[in-house]
Parts: C-alpha cells; sequence; structure tokens
C-alpha cells in the first residue's frame, strides 16, 4: 500500500501524465483519420478500444505498435476467458511473462521516463520494493488499466450519441468539459470492486456469510437518488 501509494502520487499526479497529453490527441486524431472519410465507425472498436493500450504501453515504456496483442490478452483474461479457463490461463502467462522479460530487460538497461523503471528504482523504509510488486503492477496496468478506460470512453462517447442536446451544450460551452468528464464517470462508472465476508453478518436484512462473495456496486452509488438528484 505504502508503494502504490508513493508510486501513485508521482507517476499519475496530473502534473506527470499531462505529458501524455499531447501524443494521446495525436493518437485519438489519427483513429479518426482513418474512418472520418465513411462517416461511420463503430466507435467502440475502432476508436475506444484503440485508446488506452497505447497510452499504458507509452507508460510503461514498451512498444505500442503491440497493441492488438495487448488487447487480444486482455480479453482472453476478461473476456473470453470467464467461459474458457485455457484460454483465461493462456493469456495470463502470455501477460506475465512478457513483464517478466520486460523487467529483466530493465534490471540489465533502466531507462529514463520509463514506470517499469520507476518502479524497479522505488523504496520503502530505505530498500527496494519486490520485483513480484513491479511485476503486478505492469500486469495491473494492462489488464485493469486498459478495460476499464476503453470501458469509460465507450460508455460517455454511448451517452453523447443518444443526447444531441448535451452535445450542443459542450460544444457552446468547451469550458464545460472538465465537469462532463466527472459526470460521466459517475453515471458511468466503469468498475465494479469484489469484496470476501470474512464473517457471518447481515446488512439491511440480506444475510452474508463468511466466505461469500459481494459486489460493490459503484454504478449503482453513483445514481443514488439521495446523493444526486
Amino acid at each position: 500500500i505504502l508503494v502504490y501509494s508513493m508510486t501513485s502520487e508521482s507517476v499519475f499526479a496530473p502534473q506527470a501524465i499531462a505529458k501524455y497529453e499531447s501524443v494521446t490527441r495525436d493518437w485519438c486524431n489519427q483513429l479518426i483519420d482513418g474512418f472520418i472519410h465513411r462517416g461511420q465507425a463503430d466507435a467502440a472498436a475502432d476508436y475506444a478500444q484503440q485508446i488506452p493500450v497505447r497510452v499504458i504501453a507509452t507508460m510503461l515504456g514498451v512498444p505500442t505498435d503491440m497493441s492488438d496483442t495487448f488487447t487480444g490478452w486482455v480479453r482472453g483474461v476478461l473476456e473470453t476467458g470467464l467461459t474458457d479457463p485455457k484460454v483465461r490461463l493462456e493469456s495470463r502467462l502470455a501477460i506475465l511473462d512478457y513483464f517478466k522479460q520486460q523487467i529483466d530487460d530493465r534490471k540489465a538497461n533502466p531507462r529514463e521516463n520509463d514506470l517499469i523503471t520507476t518502479l524497479l528504482d522505488s523504496e520503502v523504509d530505505g530498500q527496494k520494493v519486490p520485483e513480484e510488486y513491479v511485476h503486478g503492477v505492469c500486469n495491473l496496468m494492462l489488464v485493469a488499466g486498459v478495460d476499464t478506460t476503453w470501458s469509460a470512453i465507450g460508455a460517455s462517447m454511448w451517452h453523447l450519441a443518444q443526447h444531441p442536446e448535451h452535445r450542443r451544450q459542450l460544444r457552446d460551452n468547451p469550458d464545460l468539459w472538465p465537469t462532463a468528464v466527472e459526470e460521466l464517470l459517475r453515471a458511468y462508472a466503469p468498475v465494479t470492486m469484489a469484496r470476501i465476508v470474512d464473517h457471518d453478518t447481515e446488512f439491511q436484512g440480506c444475510p452474508m456469510k463468511a466466505g461469500d462473495r459481494v459486489l460493490m456496486a459503484f454504478p449503482a452509488a453513483n445514481r443514488d437518488p439521495r446523493m444526486f438528484e
């Protein structure tokens, strides 16, 4: 937790991620240039799903031209793998093996402005963080970072496609974009966290036993009428 907090403050601080804005805009424009002449596109497959994998690859310092491979691995873990354990295991091992090779390479050849190198150099109480931690962060960045981000982008575009009045509002008032982004993340929360009950209990009339799995429904909480009009 300490290492994660320290890394988050430095690597994911607004001033740190600002350096990726220009290249991200360029990628988005290139994607649009690829289909604008057709007058239509699949907003998910042709756009939303193409962006986060490139940004995360850049942050990690791995080749962006492997984006299709990374996407295939993520789908293997989170989509196909849900009903095919063999695919899930193969995809998971492919991710872990790949980042093990990347970590070994950084240990031999450290790089500047590279998240993997930064993590390897991180210390807590004067001790270098375990390599297993670095390995885990790389895995989490790819699997959790890609899926949640393309879901958030896709859901936002889906909303705007259905609400011309909101598109018009943002065109007429571009200063509203930061607020709009926060509201779209609230309304279409892309994450639902799971927890395991550690002792028998009851919550609002619902009995739960130790070992039960519970989903924390962030999307529902973010639309709670007691908090949001």
